[in-house]
């Protein structure tokens, strides 16, 4: 049914004309055969371009799909490539073969490149159709692009490597080069060259060196390498090449070569500019006193060494170069270890820097300072290690010498004073117990005035060396001034062994002894003082080891004297109070107590004052008579002071959030707190933090606040005022506060020391006139007066009678604990214990 269909089709191509049916049947045979057995896909089409015959196996194999007729085929033949083969279908009908080339996708998206030859079929003259031949060349077209691809990427690289490739052939003197290599000459590219053009760029130096190899590699079939200088035909730049060449025979004789050029330029250059360098750095090395070394590793050959190393070891160069443990041979045994800690420093790639000691190799001792540093790569490996040494044995001397002098006393070789002062700093630091005694010579300026100031220097060292020997295990002696001398004792199991040993040095340095002929006979005083419960600064325990010193001299001499007596114990608790309060309020040891304040006609609370108490550990319940004083001294008594401000607030709040009436509490606030920065911002974040009004915060400052005065204080005090702190005056008339202070700060209350209301009964009219002007006063200032120290019931009726308006006092109340005064403030009121 085909082969009838393809023939009722191919008879178009006779229509009109008059052949017979034989020729008729021969045409189709033959262009069937060619369809079916041409080794590429052939296509009879019609002059009007109807497919009159193909192979539809091979087309079904190209495509990927059946054809059944000629839409099948237009699927793949689109846009464009249809475009161009109407074209050239059409160039055909004009009676010439032509060719296209076309690329499309299979049924599996594959591309095809596909070569079209379009064939005019002419009978009689006349072009009848058209048969056209279809070449896959697919797998050709691939590879050329692969070719090429791969081409390009070589340019690339050559581009990158800075190499060019080329190939000579002899017979042809036809010179093919890479695309680079036009470059790097700076020739224009072309297909092939003669081998002179590039030759003309060759530096003349270089020319005849280059005509040579390539003679013997034409000649007599030599490889070579060699370098050669050219100039770039276009910049003019010298340019330095590595030539490579290998030559190929063919039948035995040599007939082309392969070669590679590579531009070194940029490293032959920098080598030039190192070496420069190198040459410049190794004249400035060879020209310092110190000495600089590199080695390729750790303990390795030296690379490089420097001429001051020459000076420094005092060997040759040559010995180092040729011996890489000469210089490790110097160093003395004891720093190896810390050679040996540095070696894994720099293991871990770290610098280090390091001071020792050598024998050098004329037997010179010699102090050095080497710093050494490691060259790591990108591994963290070592690659190399370079060092600076220098000689630093007249600074070290030098040092040495001055660390004596200062330290140490020129005569006796003891520590000098400065010496003891920084070891009493250093001993003052810890809680380590020591004793101090401080010797003087009796008598010794008759030794100076009547045997002469050498006799008198020999005198001095000699008791210093009798002193060095019998001094007791780790104690330490200094000579202070002239014929004064300390010791340090440590390690002593009490107080009346140190006295023994005393005792020991007073009578070995009675010991008469003889200087140039003269029989000397001394005596010695002593005074001894204890760290720490006598002192915890080096110039306090001096201070007190002198003057048991004078004591000691007072009492005839050749004896010794305590700085105080063993059995005072209050100077311990002195000590045992300044030590443990700076942990007081951290330990929570401080408490207050609160003394009621009530009105004088009705015995209602209307205020109270905050005494603090501290429970010490040893010492029990501790008076502020007592601490007070001390943290005054020690600057304590700030932060004292702010911790009763801020538990006062507490309480307050406290008490409120239980339903007592709360009432102001005074507080006193000692001059120095009012000095220091910050109070005013304290007591304002303490009111705001517990809610509390300043109504009820009262501050009593004492009449030597008023007398020393300053701006800043001032300022302090109104800021508090207005803020609604009310001011009271403590100890109204003890001290010598005047009107014009009294008048200036406006306080809101005086009170009115003890001392007046201890003589009312006494009917002492001073007194009691005093305490009649100061509430006479205090009413015309519209101050309230408070009486503190009222504890008779004769007293309070005075007061009553001349209309004091508070009291305070053992009548009523003695300061309570805060559990005792809540009961207090539920009350509400107080009644005089009458007697």
């Amino acid at each position: 049914m085909e082969n009838d269909l393809n023939y009722h089709k191919f008879n178009q191509l006779f229509l009109g004309r008059n052949l017979n049916q034989e020729v008729n049947k021969d045409f189709f045979n033959y262009f069937t055969s060619l369809t079916n057995n041409h080794p590429n896909i052939v296509i009879v089409l019609s002059k009007f371009g109807e497919v009159l015959s193909l192979n539809y196996k091979k087309i079904h194999t190209l495509l990927g799909k059946p054809i059944i007729d000629d839409k099948d085929l237009l699927q793949f033949v689109y846009g464009n490539n249809l475009h161009l083969l109407k074209n050239t279908f059409n160039k055909t009908l004009q009676g010439h073969t032509e060719k296209c080339n076309i690329e499309i996708k299979n049924n599996f998206n594959q591309k095809l490149f596909l070569d079209l030859t379009f064939i005019p079929i002419i009978i009689e003259e006349e072009i009848v159709g058209i048969y056209l031949i279809v070449t896959d060349n697919t797998d050709k077209t691939l590879m050329k692009q692969e070719l090429m691809q791969w081409e390009n990427h070589l340019n690339y690289a050559q581009q990158i490597a800075e190499i060019g490739s080329w190939e000579y052939l002899f017979s042809e003197d036809k010179l093919i080069c890479s695309k680079n290599f036009y470059n790097m000459f700076g020739l224009g590219y072309q297909k092939s060259i003669s081998i002179d053009e590039p030759f003309k760029q060759i530096h003349p130096d270089d020319l005849d060196l280059s005509i040579q190899y390539l003679n013997k590699a034409i000649n007599d079939g030599e490889n070579y390498t060699h370098k050669v200088r050219v100039y770039h035909r276009k910049t003019n730049e010298l340019k330095h090449f590595k030539v490579h060449a290998e030559v190929f025979c063919e039948e035995g004789k040599p007939a082309k070569i392969f070669g590679i050029i590579k531009d070194e330029t940029y490293q032959i250059l920098l080598k030039k500019q190192l070496i420069e360098q190198n040459e410049g750095y190794k004249s400035i090395f060879d020209n310092l006193t110190s000495g600089i070394w590199m080695r390729k590793q750790i303990g390795g050959k030296f690379l490089f060494a420097s001429k001051g190393l020459e000076d420094i070891l005092e060997i040759p160069l040559s010995t180092l170069y040729e011996d890489s443990k000469a210089w490790y041979n110097m160093i003395q045994p004891i720093h190896l270890q810390e050679l040996e800690n540095g070696k894994k420093k720099m293991m871990n790639g770290q610098s280090f820097q390091w001071i020792y000691r050598i024998n050098s190799g004329n037997g010179t001792t010699k102090w050095l300072l080497e710093e050494v540093v490691p060259r790591l790569d990108d591994h963290g490996q070592i690659t190399n290690i370079f060092g600076l040494v220098t000689d630093i044995t007249y600074e070290i001397e030098k040092e040495h010498q001055i660390n004596y002098l200062s330290n140490y006393d020129n005569l006796t070789g003891l520590p000098n004073q400065q010496s003891l002062f920084k070891k009493l700093d250093d001993m003052c630091e810890t809680d380590d117990p020591y004793a101090i005694l401080y010797f003087d010579l009796d008598r010794f300026n008759i030794i100076n005035d009547s045997l002469g100031y050498f006799i008198g220097d020999e005198t001095l060292k000699y008791v210093a060396n009798r002193l060095e020997k019998i001094m007791p295990k780790d104690s330490y002696l200094a000579r202070l001034s002239s014929n004064d001398f300390i010791m340090i004792i440590k390690n002593f199991e009490n107080k009346k062994e140190v006295i023994q040993y005393a005792k020991t040095i007073i009578k070995k340095i009675r010991e008469p002894f003889t200087i140039q002929d003269y029989e000397l006979n001394i005596s010695t005083s002593i005074g001894i003082t204890f760290y720490p419960e006598e002192g915890r600064e080096k110039l306090t325990l001096l201070k007190n080891a002198h003057t048991a010193l004078y004591k000691a001299k007072k009492e005839g001499k050749s004896t010794y004297q305590l700085s105080s007596d063993e059995g005072d114990l209050s100077t311990y608790k002195k000590y045992a109070l300044d030590r443990d309060m700076r942990k007081a309020i951290s330990n929570e040891e401080f408490e207050l107590h609160f003394q009621p304040q009530v009105e004088t006609g009705t015995g209602s609370l209307c205020g109270a004052e905050a005494l603090i108490r501290w429970n010490h550990k040893e010492w029990g319940l501790v008076s502020p008579g007592e601490f007070i004083p001390l943290a005054e001294e020690n600057h304590m008594i700030n932060g004292i002071t702010d911790w009763v401000i801020e538990k006062v607030c507490q309480l307050l709040k406290e008490w409120k959030e239980k339903g007592l009436p709360i009432i102001p509490i005074a507080i006193n606030i000692p001059p120095i707190r009012f000095m220091k920065k910050g109070l005013y911002q304290h007591v304002k974040t303490q009111l705001e933090y517990y809610g509390i009004d300043p109504f009820y915060l009262e501050f009593e400052i004492t009449e030597d606040t008023l007398l020393n005065i300053e701006s800043s204080v001032y300022s302090t005090i109104q800021s508090l005022k207005e803020l609604g702190i009310r001011i009271a005056v403590d100890d109204f008339g003890t001290g010598y506060a005047s009107l014009a202070s009294i008048r200036m700060f406006k306080p809101n209350k005086i009170k009115i020391d003890k001392i007046f209301i201890d003589n009312i009964n006494n009917e002492d009219k001073v007194d009691n006139g005093i305490i009649c002007a100061t509430l006479h006063l205090a009413k015309s200032l519209e101050m309230n007066v408070v009486a503190e120290g009222v504890e008779e019931f004769e007293q309070l009726k005075f007061l009553k009678k001349n209309d004091c308006d508070v009291i305070q006092g053992y009548l009523f109340s003695k300061p309570v604990k805060k559990e005792e005064f809540e009961n207090i403030l539920r009350a509400g009121y107080l009644s005089p214990q009458v007697s």
